[in-house]
């Protein structure tokens, strides 16, 4: 999170922080243009120069949006997705940071520019980075064409490729098939196979024919896909349907058999969790009610359809499933991310996507299209159906629809859960269906034994069968090249789904029975034929065909199928203050006798992969599914078990300072009279800059307490317990208030005014006592854009965290202020991190997704295609840090494992999926050079922040603030990759030198050398430092000197240096004594020659 300025008050903070608020909730595309259009400029020539050496060296580049036969993205879910691959957040008058920027990026390029040109031939999936490269070797593309037919008016904007023919489908130039990867890359290659979909010819003039191994032609000039396990032997020439896959003929698979694991293998408790406090936020605690604006509150209220929003507890505000309720909430553009699948619940039904990786080195995405490729599975009409959430848990929730005709479904949707499930009891004929916009072939396998009876379009109308029964089918979905595995419980009979002809792909599954009872469907083969965009690398080169399916897979789904998910529930535990487990507990049941007391089947990530996971696994499961953050892998078990080690200190004085403290001292002496400015000690501004601030005069405190400077310390606390207690209070001018109607602590607002500093800064707005008093709580951009989108619940454990670690510092050195304020500290605590269910006014967990294995920031505002999203890990951390201080001080155990708790959980996942170690992260090769994620989203990864793609910007937002923790979540070997881009980044911008982002740098480097740190410290000028700053503001002299002279091994390079210093001394003297010898024996030689 970027830190706006606060001296002109909340509508220039918001502004200055990112813009607007509006650009953040909404990327502007009117901003992109602009962005475009100015790095253009700025590189004509540049561009020209690099025009003229590929045609120098006679290469034909086309480079592509992205094509309507790889993946059309006219539809508005992947639309989206595709428009957040060009759009750049960033700020005016930033021109040097443009500039490093674009040499990055051109650097990039042209590395990647020398592979262009090459034939591509295959890479393997999962292996060793070294196997993942490509294999090239050279192709004759002289007789390329200049321009290719058709493309006409498709232009790419990006800086290096401006003005450049861009073909939207795939094209032939001479006879070299062109594969379009991403903005900055292609592959060519004279072999269709190893293309998405191949070239239609028609589309190319001149052309040379094809090469033998091309497939033959259709009626429509367009030869059919690839189909590597063989077409149907009815294929006729006057059809242009699909061919039946191999896969879907082949009888099951015997040479490996799965017996499902026993529940009784794991011991689960099901203990509630007792809640911190069970006082009334306003009745109990006196805060005021915040009225949140009507119109919001019941569109908000409509998409959690009946009985409504849950009324005995807070409304999760961040959960996986958020955007069910927000936006249109039905709408593709409200799908939801539960991996391995996307999700959209409907009004009257799910539709099921399964995601391809598609990577750049700016951003990673899991690509979907809902609209085009999904699978629906459906009761009635949607105009005669409505959805409501039902309940839902930590690890789940619960969709539920009902039909005019008396039809009804409902679904849990788990995390880690293979398989989509669907609870029906269908009331008609045909009421059940499973349909697409592709076409899907059928196939039944009985119950699971036998040949399969197949539904092939190819056949003549009078040999086609009707329907196929069964308990067991695969559905074939023929665009997107896969294979997916439905089960019913019991047995149905299924109308085979035919294409009305050739020009139609629509096809649907009909039940053509009344059915009570359960399906489910699984995918279980992402690349059937080799056709599939699953079939290729994220950076677009082909996988090998060994890597694209474990044969052993779909039996595995097999042996799992009859235990259904029916939720899930987090227990923790601290083990002596070394590492903490946490359980990821299953709740399930059997569908058939012969599953009773089975466990079910899961999918781990990768963090839980490291923190222990599959050390209770019996024997390896085959089969793996892919994502943007990694692969997913199967695990068979009730309960995940996650370890992970704790920080060996907490406040930091536990341990004597090791380097110069006469350095620490002389920071104090100019820093023992710094009080924060009149504004912020009236609480005359956003509630995130005044917890900073006080944050600030908090370290000052615990510093000056470990130096014995028992006055500074009294000072700085004295200053604090005024300035803390006006707003946890609730007594500031923009105060603190309960969000009765969603359950929550917001900031009310302030309407910022200082009369151009005529006058005493105010807020003009009347506060919660007054119609409108609170701004924050109103509709529309402006609203939640106030305090950094407070009232929205944006960024609570940012704003929050710092508050509380100045109460953690306050309580520990101040015990009848912390008795006092007991409860109010704990309203904060309750409002992040609430660990009970049985809590009536907040939601468990408000950010923390143990599943995923971090928090999520983003709020409610609206729904965003992507879902969820965090930008800074590092202050999510801060916000745990303080919760676990703040237990330590308060000496409850409870409070303290929690925030110990979530800090662990929050580092292992920050040093998993946002500190990317080169050549050994779970992100692609090309996105994992930066070094960093930054922004995380639930389908995409971001080389930027929301305030811009700078290099400094981007590292330092996941490293402040530092604290004694900083050691816990920042990785030495990471720190050493990424200081040199970082340090000299931020050399090269004014914004990074003079806002407060260097001393970051400063520290950052201590950790890998504290020598260098305190160097870098020294040179230091005293705005950086500024509350004027829109990041020194947290941080001071004092801070950044400790965390140097405090680092392990600073003794030793202060020893170093002064063994360096005294060497230079004695070199200095001999270097003196030797030219005053030299100049005696000069004088003593003259004076000989004189006599």
């Amino acid at each position: 999170m970027y830190h706006g300025r606060s001296k002109k008050g909340i509508r220039t903070e918001s502004k200055r922080r990112y813009g607007s608020f509006r650009e953040r909730i909404s990327p502007s595309t009117d901003n992109t243009k602009r962005l475009r259009v100015n790095r253009l400029m700025k590189s004509t020539f540049l561009v020209l120069g690099i025009v003229c050496l590929f045609l120098a060296a006679v290469i034909h580049m086309n480079f592509h949006k992205v094509r309507d036969d790889t993946g059309n993205l006219e539809s508005k879910d992947t639309a989206d997705i595709a428009d957040s691959f060009t759009h750049i957040a960033t700020e005016s008058g930033l021109n040097s940071d443009i500039k490093e920027e674009q040499k990055r990026k051109e650097k990039m390029t042209h590395a990647i520019s020398d592979k262009l040109g090459h034939r591509v031939y295959t890479v393997a999936a999962h292996g060793t980075r070294a196997s993942r490269r490509a294999k090239l070797a050279d192709i004759d593309l002289s007789a390329s064409k200049e321009t290719v037919p058709g493309c006409s008016g498709k232009t790419f904007s990006d800086h290096t490729h401006a003005g450049k023919d861009v073909c939207t489908h795939q094209e032939c130039i001479g006879v070299v098939y062109m594969r379009y990867v991403d903005t900055t890359t292609f592959a060519c290659s004279n072999d269709p196979s190893l293309l998405t979909e191949p070239c239609d010819l028609t589309k190319c003039e001149g052309v040379a024919p094809p090469p033998p191994s091309t497939p033959g032609i259709g009626k429509s000039g367009v030869p059919p896909p690839p189909a590597s396990g063989g077409g149907s032997k009815s294929y006729s020439p006057g059809y242009n349907f699909p061919p039946v896959p191999t896969f879907l003929k082949k009888k099951a698979a015997s040479e490996r058999t799965f017996t499902p694991l026993k529940k009784s293998y794991f011991n689960v408790s099901t203990s509630e969790v007792k809640a911190l406090s069970e006082l009334n936020p306003i009745g109990d605690v006196g805060y005021s009610r915040g009225k949140r604006d009507k119109k919001t509150l019941e569109n908000a209220s409509k998409l959690w359809g009946p009985p409504g929003p849950p009324k005995a507890a807070g409304w999760p505000t961040h959960a996986f499933w958020q955007n069910l309720v927000l936006g249109e909430g039905t709408s593709d553009q409200s799908a939801i991310t539960n991996l391995p699948y996307i999700i959209q619940a409907a009004t009257n039904g799910l539709v099921i996507d399964y995601p391809y990786v598609m990577s750049s080195a700016s951003q990673s995405a899991n690509m979907f299209n809902l609209a085009s490729s999904g699978i629906a599975i459906s009761i009635g009409s949607e105009s005669k159906s409505k959805r409501s959430i039902e309940s839902y848990d930590t690890l789940s929730v619960q969709v539920q629809w009902e039909a005019k005709d008396g039809s009804f479904a409902k679904s849990r949707l788990v995390q880690g859960d293979p398989y989509i499930s669907m609870e029906v009891n269908s009331a008609s004929e045909r009421a059940l269906t499973i349909a697409s916009k592709q076409t899907m072939i059928l196939s039944s396998r009985g119950s699971g034994q036998g040949s399969p009876s197949i539904c092939d379009p190819n056949l003549s109308k009078a040999d086609r069968p009707t329907s196929v029964t069964g308990s067991i089918f695969d559905i074939y979905t023929a665009s997107s090249d896969q294979t997916w595995r439905l089960y019913t419980y019991p047995s149905a009979s299924i109308a085979c789904p035919y294409p009305i002809d050739t020009n139609h792909t629509a096809t649907s599954i009909d039940f053509l029975e009344e059915f009570k009872g359960v399906i489910r469907l699984a995918m279980i083969m992402n690349c059937t034929t080799g056709s599939s965009k699953n079939c290729f690398e994220p950076s677009g080169l082909p996988l090998d065909p060994s890597q694209r399916s474990d044969p052993a897979f779909p039996n595995l789904i097999d042996a799992y199928s009859g235990v259904l998910l029916t939720g899930g529930e987090v227990s923790y535990q601290t083990e002596n203050d070394h590492a903490v487990n946490i359980q990821l507990k299953y709740k399930s049941r059997s569908l058939t006798k012969d599953n009773e007391g089975n466990a079910p089947l899961l999918l781990a990530l990768p963090h839980h992969i490291s923190a222990g996971v599959l050390n209770d696994q019996q024997e390896y499961l085959p089969g793996k599914h892919r994502s943007m953050i990694g692969t997913q892998t199967p695990f068979a078990g009730q309960v995940m078990n996650l370890n992970i080690p704790l920080p060996e200190i907490l406040w930091g004085d536990e341990r004597p300072i090791t380097g110069d403290v006469k350095a620490i001292e002389e920071a104090m002496k100019a820093d023992a009279d710094y009080d924060i400015k009149a504004q912020w000690q009236m609480g005359v501004g956003d509630p995130y800059n005044a917890g900073k601030l006080n944050a600030r005069l908090a370290r000052l405190a615990l510093i000056a307490h470990q130096l014995n400077q028992t006055k500074v310390a009294d000072n700085f606390l004295q200053k604090l317990e005024k300035y803390q207690s006006l707003w946890l209070s609730g007594s500031s001018p923009n105060p603190l208030i309960y969000d009765k109607d969603m359950g929550g602590v917001v900031s009310c607002g302030c309407m910022f005014d200082s009369c151009m500093g005529k006058c005493k800064p105010h807020c003009t707005n009347g506060g919660p006592d007054s119609p409108g008093g609170c701004p924050n709580l109103g509709a529309g951009d402006f609203a939640a854009g106030l305090d950094f989108g407070n009232g929205y619940y944006n960024d609570h454990h940012f704003h929050w965290g710092y508050h509380l670690y100045a109460s953690a510092v306050l309580a520990r050195f101040r015990p009848q202020w912390a008795k006092s304020n007991l409860e109010k500290m704990l309203l904060l605590v309750r409002d992040v991190a609430n660990p009970s269910k049985s809590d009536r006014y907040f939601p468990q967990f408000r950010h923390a997704d143990f599943y995923a294995g971090h928090s999520w920031a983003g709020g409610i505002f609206r729904a965003f295609v992507n879902g969820r999203n965090q930008e800074s890990t590092s202050e999510a951390v801060n916000c745990w840090y303080a919760i676990a201080l703040l237990g330590d001080a308060l000496h409850d155990k409870r409070l303290k494992d929690l925030g110990l708790t979530l800090l662990a959980t929050e580092v292992h996942g920050a040093q998993t999926y946002w500190q990317l170690m080169k050549e050994d992260s779970v992100f692609d090769e090309i996105f994992e050079t930066n070094g960093v994620t930054g922004i995380l989203w639930q389908n995409l990864a971001q080389f930027q922040t929301w305030f811009g793609l700078f290099t400094w910007a981007i590292n330092g937002i996941q490293m402040l603030p530092f604290t004694p923790i900083s050691e816990y979540l920042l990785q030495p070997k990471w720190i050493k990759q990424q200081i040199k881009s970082f340090d000299r980044a931020c050399k090269e911008s004014p914004v990074c030198t003079n806002d407060g982002w260097s001393p970051l740098v400063c520290m950052a480097k201590s950790i890998v050398d504290p020598a260098t740190g305190r160097e870098c410290a020294e040179i230091l000028s005293d705005k950086v430092f500024s509350d004027e700053t829109a990041e020194g503001n947290g941080n001071s002299r004092t801070n950044t000197i400790y965390f140097i002279e405090s680092r392990p091994g600073a003794s030793a390079a202060k020893d170093a240096q002064a063994a360096e210093a005294a060497a230079a001394t004695v070199s200095h003297h001999n270097d003196a004594a030797h030219k005053d010898s030299k100049k005696n024996r000069v004088k003593r030689d003259d004076s000989s020659r004189t006599h």
